[in-house]
């Protein structure tokens, strides 16, 4: 029977790590939609892309046509907010998941308002629709959130987990630790060190033979 291989425990605080992923992921996209959003508008005529006639509808001094210009805005600013919180999760700061926890909550608040405001003024299926996505979205951020809080206050890092040590050399590349000098000059080294070992093995052999040359003389 074979028996099955022992498998590595999981490294710590891996499911933050992995909500990190998905943040940077996410946030990027949206970043990306928003600005695709923003700089495909001014393609359309000026009525279409301005809705001037949304001035007029709204709640109260929020009209319709602010509100669609709040959702772009901030669809940017949370997109470029999520993709920083992903990177703080990979990095395993303790204060990421908080600010995560909180992010996502006042986004899921925004895009549910939204929703609700398209949906009873506009009545615009893409604008509600749209919205409703995000609000969802955010939602499972949220939980992800959550869940990688409990995990960072269950199993924190270590105290200056985050600081480099004091002998610590940034490498040069992602293939290379030195710089190309630095390598071309070891490599000289090592040749220098390995001609200098030939050259006593030459010396060694050329001592023998002469050995067995004085011994046939004999």
């Amino acid at each position: 029977m074979i028996e099955p291989a022992p498998t590595s425990p999981p490294p710590p605080r891996a499911f933050t790590q992995g909500v990190g992923t998905v943040f940077q992921w996410f946030g990027v996209t949206l970043f990306l939609s928003m600005m695709f959003v923003c700089c495909s508008s001014s393609l359309l005529s000026k009525d279409t892309a301005t809705q001037g006639d949304w001035r007029t509808i709204g709640w109260g001094n929020y009209s319709a046509q602010f509100a669609t210009t709040l959702t772009v805005t901030l669809g940017v600013f949370f997109g470029m907010a999520l993709a920083g919180m992903g990177l703080g999760l990979q990095a395993q700061n303790r204060r990421t998941p908080w600010l995560a926890v909180a992010l996502t909550g006042i986004g899921s608040i925004f895009w549910i308002t939204q929703t609700i405001f398209f949906a009873s003024t506009v009545r615009s299926i893409v604008l509600s629709g749209g919205c409703a996505i995000l609000a969802l979205v955010f939602f499972a951020l949220l939980a992800l959130a959550i869940a990688a809080t409990r995990e960072m206050r269950r199993d924190p890092p270590p105290t200056g987990f985050e600081v480099l040590p004091a002998d610590y050399k940034v490498p040069y590349s992602h293939m290379h630790q030195d710089p190309p000098d630095v390598r071309l000059a070891a490599e000289l080294q090592q040749r220098r060190e390995r001609l200098e070992v030939q050259q006593k093995e030459l010396e060694a052999l050329e001592e023998r033979i002469k050995r067995r040359m004085k011994q046939n003389e004999s």
